[in-house]
């Protein structure tokens, strides 16, 4: 940390006991603030003392991800976090860890988790996610116009064999509750179906941000007793450069948040977070990362008190009238763009749309013949038809 963060980490603790928590179905309390640790390639080196100064300040649940690259890092502040007196044990904390979508193969689920275990120092997770629906994966530090030419949509034939060794390790008492992370309506349907009352999903993870709401979606896993929390929470201001276009506009920028900050005399990622918190009745969650000492104590404080007043929050979330139209624009930060198939043709819209979701492999390859065929067709036929989209 610098020596400005470092004289600012005498601030006072909040008590953990004052932050909201969420009931999971199967009667844990989770923690509705949650500790990012995605480095977002800038943040490593600095990982290790935010991680030991958030749990100092009082941050009882730490999102976590293979993904990450910093599981160790995270273990380490852990470890240091024990030996400080922060905390009395690991059992203090929440820890949500997340299956990279390279280890998807069932053969690989174990492993991938106990290696989480291990760079943790924990014998058990207390939230374990598959963190895309897909098993694409690309390049660490990869560009947004990276492709992986193997990269397959949504075939829940595949995901339901990834589930079962999820759930197998669930039973082993290697996880306690299992969820998922950007699933669309489409494939948690399917996965709802074909799982009993005990192997549901207990939350989803999502991009959620006052720029976008994915309000419908939302509402559809809180009817299935599924809890949401959001990543992107502060719109992600230094997110990694492949994912930034010229489309998007900044969450922290936008009018109405700023007016609404000014009115509560708060930050402006304050709001925010206190909408993240108190919109839908409170029944869900985000996730925020820091390292300055004063937002991550700022950040965590949004989870103890309810800052926004019902007006206030209707002027974000918006409920269809002329006088409050929201602020919702649909702006979706991380596209996904880097997992896309063959047969999106680039258009990063297939991937959350449901319009490419398939129930076996056999549908899939079946697929993938018709449309190989019809590229030929259009490169054939069409003007400018063998321009790539």
């Amino acid at each position: 940390m610098s020596e400005s963060a470092l004289e600012m980490s005498q601030l006072e603790r909040v008590d953990p006991a004052t932050v909201r928590q969420l009931p999971l179905p199967g009667g844990a309390m989770m923690p509705a603030a949650a500790y990012g640790t995605f480095h977002s390639d800038w943040a490593q080196d600095l990982m290790k003392d935010a991680t030991v100064e958030a749990i100092r300040l009082g941050w009882r649940h730490l999102d976590t991800a293979r993904a990450y690259e910093n599981e160790s890092i995270v273990g380490d502040a852990i470890r240091e976090s024990i030996a400080k007196g922060y905390i009395d044990s690991v059992d203090d904390l929440f820890i949500t860890g997340k299956l990279w979508n390279g280890h998807m193969a069932p053969k690989d689920v174990a492993p991938a988790l106990e290696s989480t275990l291990e760079a943790l120092g924990v014998d058990k997770i207390d939230l374990y996610l598959n963190h895309w629906p897909w098993p694409n994966v690309h390049t660490p530090g990869c560009g947004g116009d990276h492709r992986n030419p193997d990269a397959v949509p949504y075939i829940h034939e595949a995901f339901m064999e990834t589930w079962s060794e999820i759930l197998a390790l669930k039973k082993a008492g290697k996880i306690v509750d299992v969820g998922t992370s950007n699933h669309t309506r489409a494939c948690m349907e399917l996965l709802l179906r074909d799982v009993s009352e005990a192997d549901r999903p207990v939350a989803n993870q999502m991009e959620m941000h006052p720029l976008m709401q994915s309000t419908d979606l939302r509402r559809y896993f809180d009817s299935e007793n599924i809890v949401c929390t959001g990543y992107m929470a502060l719109g992600s201001p230094r997110r990694p450069a492949r994912d930034r276009f010229k489309t998007h506009r900044s969450d922290m920028e936008d009018p109405v948040i700023q007016a609404i900050a000014a009115e509560c005399g708060v930050s402006v990622g304050s709001v925010c977070l206190a909408w993240a918190i108190q919109r839908e009745q409170g029944r869900g969650g985000f996730v925020a990362m820091a390292t300055n000492p004063g937002r991550i104590r700022d950040n965590l404080m949004c989870a103890t008190q309810e800052i926004l007043s019902p007006e206030q929050v209707l002027r974000i979330s918006g409920d269809g009238s002329d006088d409050f139209p929201g602020i919702d624009a649909d702006i979706r930060l991380i596209q996904g763009q880097v997992f896309l198939w063959p047969e999106t043709d680039s258009d990063w819209r297939v991937l959350w749309d449901d319009s490419q979701v398939f129930e076996t492999r056999e549908n899939y390859a079946a697929f993938k013949v018709s449309f190989n065929a019809h590229q030929v067709v259009r490169t054939t036929t069409c003007f400018n038809g063998d321009r790539s989209l």
